[in-house]
């Protein structure tokens, strides 16, 4: 039987952490707790959904993870924040609406909880068996490729489970979503355990991109790194890049809202270009987490809008300000933003440009072209047809 996962809890207080200067733990309770907060308005009032709802959609979404499995029993059990051994299976998750509050939710300009969500997840011995599997889903998909999805800071495995659900609902079989669920320690203190512990994943991260690149071959691999996951990803391929010859790596990277040194980052780009089939970046001025990152770090993010945005030749950037917060944190615009789901869905399942993505509007920073998200397309001036 699948175990159940309990729920995330509610935002956490921030409590004393000896070593840390005064100005240091400000910092890290304000980007801490912004990401758990966060949390906790999408997935801490989550509740069971209750097997055979009727009402209900099940979602099924493989994983693969060097959590450590924490003892469990058939009704309680989870992959914890410490460091495991690689383990793969299968999440599954069903979204039942909560009556009322899905209707009201899509006319509101906020994020708005509509659905109860129940996580469970199957372990898989049989390394054989779950690839098999795993080539049979994105054989059914459209575009017949794979998006590896990594996350960012304070994620437990449950809350994983349920946003890999919801990005596989939104790419509506355009191509399948599979986890890469490093051991975050799901704690808004950890910040700084989860830079070390999403480094320490990198040779796991690597080996699994060049696993689907050969059975898949490369194009068809896509990545999408959110927040601090976008530092293990970058690692990752500079590993493989230096291990094998053949380019490109993988297909599209995406990186959304990135928590990673800008200026590195435009430095370390020219070398990774070649590693990949395109680079999209989503950025936003409305990111208070990222604010908190470039306060803690003394240095802008690179997924960071406004007069922070990152613009470099051979990377596509998409700035999602003009579309507003949406919700309260503005960190996870990609998971809650219908217009920003929406272009994300069209980038993955159907590998369009931006210039051929509905709602993007060109602009120019620097004498080099950026997209701004305005959510309905604009008058054709770029050119194309």
């Amino acid at each position: 039987m699948p175990s159940r996962l309990s729920s995330d809890s509610a935002c956490l207080g921030i409590k004393p952490i000896g070593w840390a200067s005064p100005s240091t733990l400000v910092l890290l309770a304000a980007l801490a707790s912004s990401h758990v907060c966060g949390a906790a308005t999408a997935d801490a009032t989550t509740k069971a959904a209750g097997n055979g709802n009727e009402n209900g959609v099940e979602v099924s979404v493989p994983y693969v993870t060097n959590r450590r499995l924490m003892a469990h029993t058939s009704e309680q059990g989870s992959y914890g924040g410490e460091r495991g051994v690689p383990d793969f299976g299968q999440c599954e998750v069903v979204f039942t609406p909560i009556p009322v509050i899905n209707q009201i939710a899509p006319r509101v300009p906020f994020y708005l909880l509509d659905e109860m969500r129940e996580v469970r997840f199957k372990r898989q011995s049989d390394m054989e068996a779950f690839w098999g599997h795993l080539q049979r889903k994105i054989a059914r998909t459209t575009s017949q490729s794979v998006v590896v999805f990594v996350h960012g800071y304070n994620y437990a495995f449950e809350k994983h489970c349920r946003v890999a659900a919801k990005l596989q609902r939104t790419l509506e079989g355009k191509a399948l979503v599979l986890m890469f669920s490093w051991p975050s320690n799901g704690r808004p203190t950890d910040y700084i355990p989860d830079q070390a512990d999403v480094e320490w994943s990198v040779p796991l991260l690597a080996q699994l991109l060049a696993d689907l690149g050969d059975r898949l071959g490369p194009e068809k691999v896509q990545v999408l790194a959110h927040s601090l996951g976008s530092r293990g990803l970058v690692f990752a391929l500079e590993r493989l890049a230096a291990e094998r010859k053949t380019l490109p790596l993988i297909g599209q990277l995406v990186l959304m809202a990135p928590d990673f040194d800008a200026q590195t980052f435009v430095e370390r780009l020219p070398a990774l270009l070649p590693l990949t089939t395109g680079i999209t970046l989503y950025a936003s001025s409305n990111d208070t987490p990222l604010k908190a990152s470039r306060q803690l770090h003394d240095s802008p993010r690179l997924g960071e809008g406004g007069e922070f945005l990152t613009v470099a030749e051979g990377m596509q950037t998409v700035d999602v300000s003009p579309v507003g917060r949406y919700q309260v944190l503005g960190h996870e615009y990609f998971l809650f933003h219908p217009k920003v789901a929406a272009d994300l869905a069209t980038l993955l399942g159907e590998s369009r440009a931006a210039w051929d993505r509905a709602g993007l509007r060109p602009a120019r920073l620097n004498g080099l072209d950026y997209w701004e998200l305005v959510g309905e397309r604009p008058p054709d001036d770029t050119g194309h047809e």
